[in-house]
């Protein structure tokens, strides 16, 4: 046991003694890539740019004349599904409903409390219930 425990500690020396060298030469300590970046396009001149060029830029870069910020990554509906909550089902036949939709969830109003209810598939494994007061 001790000799492994002298092994790691050996190499965890001889690590830790490369990371200091290679710190002290400067291989850890440079420009990130992104400070490069933006002192590259802070350089770039966009008067000489053409009009169209810089639409076109605009366009790509989500920036609008206004220079309004569009969001690449905002979610959009791509579908809608409505649910009868007028009419009240038993649970059992929620959960065979489930079956037979083409997602993991089913929205119902329960026929017992009359309350609008969901029943899903679990990751685990089964069926979930949620009763919404």
């Amino acid at each position: 046991m001790y000799s492994s425990i002298d092994a790691a500690a050996k190499d965890l020396a001889r690590k830790l003694q490369k990371y200091r060298t290679r710190r002290k030469e400067g291989w850890h300590s440079g420009n990130k890539m992104g400070d490069d970046l933006m002192d590259a396009l802070e350089e770039l001149e966009l008067d000489e740019i053409d009009d169209e060029i810089a639409a076109e830029f605009a366009q790509k870069e989500n920036v609008s004349k206004a220079g309004d910020f569009i969001d690449p990554n905002e979610p959009n509906i791509m579908k809608v599904n409505s649910y009868d909550l007028d009419n009240a089902i038993p649970i059992k036949e929620a959960i065979f409903a489930l079956d037979y939709v083409d997602h993991d969830f089913f929205v119902f109003k329960d026929e017992e409390t009359g309350k609008p209810s969901i029943v899903y598939k679990r990751n685990a494994g089964g069926i979930g219930h949620i009763e919404i007061p």
